[in-house]
This record gives structure tokens, C-alpha cells and sequence, in this order.
């Protein structure tokens, strides 16, 4: 007998021709694959290092405040220094991006940025991150391609477009809130508040402006 290209139970019962159905793998449970946690780890470790420093930091806390385990974090970043000039170049980026407006708005954003981070409440963490950075060239080399390289230029970019690319103490005025901030968490006494600094340097660079403006009329 020709068949009918139906199928049939062991038993003998037809099954007619019904629809093909798609097995479905079960969940994986267990913790998340580590690329997926990523985010998480670079996260952990921006924060932990803001909140404890370079030199009391470990890669375990990290990998505690992130939920993974530490071969989850040594099979990507063999070193603590790897991990957090990724950490640091990834809030550098999120930062830079987030940051829009005139280019006095951007300045003082920046430079706002610059002061609390010296002379602000997490300054007290920058004696060691210098001392981190002397000792390890990793890490120092990773701060500035990822971190004050694309500040510096941003700054300039900014300086730029209000002092001309031109400006005979344009790169001066590039360092000069870092320099001042850097120099006054290092020394004795009250470095003073971030947002006067900032507003004293806007003021400098709005004078220059004005100075540039008059020039051009004359």
C-alpha cells in the first residue's frame, strides 16, 4: 500500500500530518555569561575606586561589588591597573559625551569636574593615585591616552573657539585649572572651594575674551 506520508504512534494510532514543533532549549541558570557583565564590572570598579582609591582598592572588592567571581575578571583584564584604565576611559567617555552646550558651559562643566576631583571631598585620594601612577607605568600611560590627553584637547577645542586656536597662552590656559587644583590639593592649607576656582578661572578666560574682542574692533 502506498503511503499517505502520514505517521503513526508505536501503536498503531495515526497522527495525521500536524504541525513540526520546535524544541526549545532550557534556561542556563547560574550566574550571567562574564561578557555579559561587563558593565557591571567596569562600574564596580569606577565607583570603588572613587570611593576607597587606587592603593586600597582590590581586585576583589571588585569583583564583590560587581557579583562575579575573580576568573570572571583575570580572563579579560590580567592586571588591577588593566581594569581600571578601562573603567576610567569608559566614565571619561560617558562623561565627554554627556557634556554639550556653549563653550563656556562646556569649560565649567570640565573644569568643575577637575576641582572636585582634587580639591573636593575625593581629593583626599589623589596623593595616592600619584604615587600609583609614578610607580606603575601602565597605569600612567593608560590615564593619559585614555583620560587627560582627550581632556586636554577637549579643553583646547573649547579655549579655542573663544580665544581663537591661535591664542599666544593657549596652552597655558589648557593646564591652568588642572595645574592650580593639582598643586593646591598637594600643599598645606585650604586649597579653597572647587566652584571658586572654577568661577575665577572662567572670569580669566572671559576677561581674554572680551580683550580678543576689543582688538578686533579697533
Amino acid at each position: 500500500m502506498a503511503s499517505t506520508g502520514a505517521s503513526t504512534r508505536p501503536g498503531g494510532d495515526d497522527l495525521g500530518e500536524g504541525p513540526e514543533i520546535e524544541q526549545v532549549s532550557p534556561r542556563r541558570r547560574g550566574r550571567p555569561r562574564a561578557e555579559d557583565r561587563t558593565d557591571a564590572i567596569l562600574a564596580a570598579a569606577s565607583g570603588l575606586f572613587e570611593e576607597r582609591g587606587y592603593d586600597q582598592l582590590t581586585v576583589q572588592d571588585i569583583a564583590d561589588g560587581a557579583g562575579v567571581g575573580l576568573a570572571t575578571i583575570y580572563r579579560r583584564w590580567p592586571t588591577k591597573q588593566a581594569l581600571l584604565a578601562e573603567a576610567l576611559r569608559r566614565r571619561n567617555d560617558s562623561f565627554a559625551g554627556q557634556v554639550v552646550g556653549e563653550p563656556a558651559e562646556v569649560l565649567a562643566s570640565v573644569f568643575g569636574l577637575v576641582a572636585e576631583a582634587t580639591i573636593g571631598p575625593r581629593g583626599e585620594l589623589l596623593p595616592g593615585l600619584l604615587t600609583a601612577i609614578r610607580a606603575d607605568a601602565e597605569l600612567a600611560d593608560a590615564l593619559r591616552v585614555g583620560v587627560i590627553e582627550p581632556m586636554r584637547d577637549r579643553i583646547r577645542l573649547e579655549l579655542g573657539t573663544l580665544l581663537g586656536p591661535d591664542h599666544p597662552q593657549l596652552d597655558l590656559l589648557v593646564d591652568l585649572v588642572p595645574g592650580v587644583c593639582v598643586f593646591r590639593a598637594l600643599a598645606p592649607g585650604d586649597p579653597g572651594a572647587p566652584e571658586d576656582v572654577v568661577g575665577d578661572a572662567l572670569a580669566l578666560i572671559a576677561g581674554l575674551g572680551s580683550g580678543r574682542s576689543d582688538a578686533a574692533t579697533r
